[in-house]
């Protein structure tokens, strides 16, 4: 019966060996396909008409994957030399991981247009260029070279990541991704002003670095209605920047 047990035992211990490898490997599986980074290839038309309506379409992927649950895709569209002039606009998933958005230019020359997307907690954000009917020779071609005037034209890119729903008196976590001529921007210093219209206090929020060009924070909204978050970031005398949206709080 010793015998039998010992037996017994070796196999089971065996057994659970093994199970244990599997494990790790189906662990080491997933966690690669965790690190598969999200792609967004996004699809803008060179040359559009005053007035008329542009399509604007991003298809993102993970892998072979077509990603169809993306937290947020936003195209941000400016004319050049006015990026403080930006718009934000939604844009909603149509299918096979494709999301889609319109715009009507209201006016001629060069555009970017620059997608946002978040999905599975990464972020990524391309951008293209479109003319929007008669564009003069020297404006296209200082846009197709990527020169600018003077500081009027950033090459930083600022995007705010926050829940659809805050609620006031709790507190409400949020990152900023910053992006320096789209590499991620590191050691820069990245704030929050928070405030409402007509209000002369303006709250400041300072954000805590974490992965490259990510920068977290919190804050408690104090009670419900729509509020103002201006996002500053700031490197060395070379960089300051920022950029405003409206939150809703319930």
């Amino acid at each position: 019966m010793k015998k039998i047990s010992l037996f017994m035992l070796i196999g089971l211990l065996a057994l659970f060996i093994a199970a244990c490898g599997n494990s790790n490997e189906d662990n080491g599986a997933k966690d690669e396909e965790k690190l598969e980074p999200i792609q967004a290839k996004l699809d803008v038309p060179e040359k559009g008409e005053k007035g008329q309506t542009v399509s604007l379409s991003t298809k993102v992927t993970q892998g072979d994957e077509n990603v169809e649950d993306a937290g947020e895709v936003k195209y941000e569209i400016w004319k050049n030399d006015h990026k403080e002039e930006s718009e934000m606009i939604e844009a909603k998933h149509d299918k096979g991981g494709v999301y889609k958005a319109e715009k009507t230019f209201e006016e001629d020359g060069m555009y970017t247009v620059q997608v946002h997307v978040t999905a599975r907690d990464m972020h990524t954000m391309p951008k293209k260029e479109i003319a929007i009917g008669e564009v003069e020779a020297g404006e296209h071609e200082e846009a197709g070279d990527d020169h600018h005037h003077g500081d009027h034209e950033s090459k930083v890119s600022i995007h705010l990541m926050k829940s659809d729903s805050i609620t006031a008196g709790e507190e409400a976590k949020m990152m900023v991704h910053v992006e320096n001529e789209e590499a991620p921007l590191e050691d820069a210093k990245v704030r929050f002003e928070i405030y409402q219209e007509d209000q002369e206090k303006h709250e400041w929020v300072d954000l805590t670095p974490g992965e490259a060009g990510k920068y977290s924070g919190s804050y408690t909204f104090p009670e419900k209605g729509s509020y103002n978050v201006q996002v500053h970031v700031t490197k060395g005398e070379e960089i300051h920047e920022h950029t405003m949206e409206t939150v809703e709080v319930q």
